[in-house]
């Protein structure tokens, strides 16, 4: 188990904390066997560590206010297994060694996190976006090479609900992030 290093103090020690555990989790529960367990530890480090409600509701717009109490719920617990899904895509081919940290800078509405994972075949950029909550540091967004994840996944959930249905976009969204 990851150390719970959630509880960090600054925005950079917070991001810090978080991609440790995740690539801790992804070293640790490596075999197929225990993809359920890996899930399942990552969603909690995301559960901690995200402002993934919140995300949730930017990421789905208008729509959210058209769907009922019950299906904006089971949208952010899918919400929460893609993102899930995503961080752990971009970090599964790196280890704490290769993330550099390189700055952190106030913003109006919170703090950035810029880091660098550097592996053998792609080295990119991401722009961690955090704000202050109850006493902690959330990340409210992530921005990989330029581009927020919340806007992109508001691009293709509107492309989705534009052309569908509410049932259409949590359709894709199963099939997106499906459970071990």
């Amino acid at each position: 188990m990851p150390a719970p290093g959630w509880a960090a103090q600054t925005p950079t020690a917070t991001v810090q904390a978080t991609i440790n555990d995740v690539l801790y989790l992804l070293t640790e529960l490596k075999e197929t066997s225990r993809a359920g367990q890996r899930q399942w530890e990552i969603e909690q480090v995301v559960r901690r560590a995200f402002h993934y409600q919140d995300m949730a509701e930017r990421a789905l717009g208008e729509a959210g206010a058209q769907a009922t109490a019950a299906d904006r719920r089971q949208f952010i617990r899918l919400f929460v297994q893609v993102l899930r899904d995503d961080l752990t895509d971009r970090l599964r081919d790196y280890s704490a060694a290769q993330v550099v940290y390189l700055a952190e800078r106030e913003e109006a509405d919170g703090v950035q996190v810029l880091i660098a994972p550097a592996g053998p075949a792609i080295d990119t950029r991401m722009a961690f976006h955090l704000i202050a909550q109850n006493g902690s540091w959330l990340v409210d967004d992530v921005s990989i090479d330029g581009t927020s994840i919340v806007a992109s996944y508001h691009l293709q959930f509107s492309r989705i609900l534009r052309e569908g249905s509410f049932l259409d976009l949590m359709e894709y969204l199963k099939l997106k992030a499906p459970v071990a």
